[in-house]
């Protein structure tokens, strides 16, 4: 790997959960808005292209909640069953479920810890649902279903979707009317790129800049700001400089780490 010649304890930009999340301004103002809906026990849509962030913003939101002691449940719904989804959520939410639940035990459960929050002054229970789009149509039954009877006289539970913005229509409008507001995560702006770009390679140990002015907005214009094709074709340009046995990286390493991995600045 090149962490040796660049003076780095791991690779800054190689994906994964390991990498820092960095909150830019966009991902400053989702975050605000979704704690603004599990403050007022609403419901929410979280909108973004792929790529963009929406399941390391769910998961950084997740974490927060967690630590200030708040029940959150988080969990992709691809591929999920209807008893799959219920068990997770109960699972996660320390309710005890029993492997021979069957769905409607298992919805009992959830509906019954509601009640009791319901009665409590505690913040809402949060569901944190990602791919919401992939979702089956019995899963989304039993999401229309909690959402019904958690929004009574006494709310208890915070439900946020997340999906693409061309994948929510697949979600039907009945489930997607049940939402009050509409977050929409944005690609970087080329400041906000250039602040994420200085907080992962100090994050990995980096003691000096690695790329310039000139490189930094080539990295932009070439991955139109989207967090996954700025890593990896950060990522790409550290190998192929390093192996050239350059000291930085200008426009033309990124430009040819760009042709590399076949990319044209309107793919997704």
């Amino acid at each position: 790997m090149y962490h040796a010649h660049w003076g780095l304890e791991r690779s800054p930009f190689a994906g994964g959960e390991g990498l820092p999340f960095f909150e830019g301004e966009g991902q400053t103002e989702a975050i605000a808005r979704l704690r603004y809906v599990a403050e007022q026990r609403r419901h929410a849509l979280l909108l973004a292209g792929r790529g963009v962030g929406k399941t390391a913003l769910l998961r950084q939101f997740a974490e927060t909640r967690r630590y200030e002691g708040l029940q959150t449940a988080m969990m992709s719904l691809a591929g999920l069953s209807p008893r799959e989804f219920l068990w997770q959520a109960a699972a996660q939410l320390a309710l005890g479920p029993k492997s021979s639940d069957d769905v409607v035990q298992l919805f009992r459960r959830i509906t019954d810890h509601g009640s009791a929050v319901g009665w409590g002054a505690g913040a809402a229970t949060a569901l944190l649902l990602d791919d919401a789009d992939q979702a089956g149509a019995d899963v989304r039954l039993q999401l229309l279903r909690l959402l019904s009877l958690a929004s009574g006289t006494t709310p208890w539970l915070t439900v946020v979707l997340a999906a693409t913005q061309t994948g929510a229509r697949r979600m039907g409008d009945e489930l997607l009317d049940a939402l009050d507001l509409r977050v929409e995560l944005e690609p970087w702006s080329e400041p906000e790129m250039v602040g994420y770009i200085q907080h992962a390679l100090l994050a990995a140990g980096a003691e000096q800049p690695i790329f310039d002015d000139e490189a930094l907005g080539a990295l932009h214009a070439l991955s139109d700001g989207v967090p996954r094709k700025i890593n990896r074709l950060a990522d790409h340009a550290l190998l192929g400089a390093a192996a050239e046995g350059r000291d930085t990286i200008d426009a033309a390493m990124i430009e040819a780490a760009h042709d590399a991995l076949s990319w044209t600045t309107t793919g997704s």
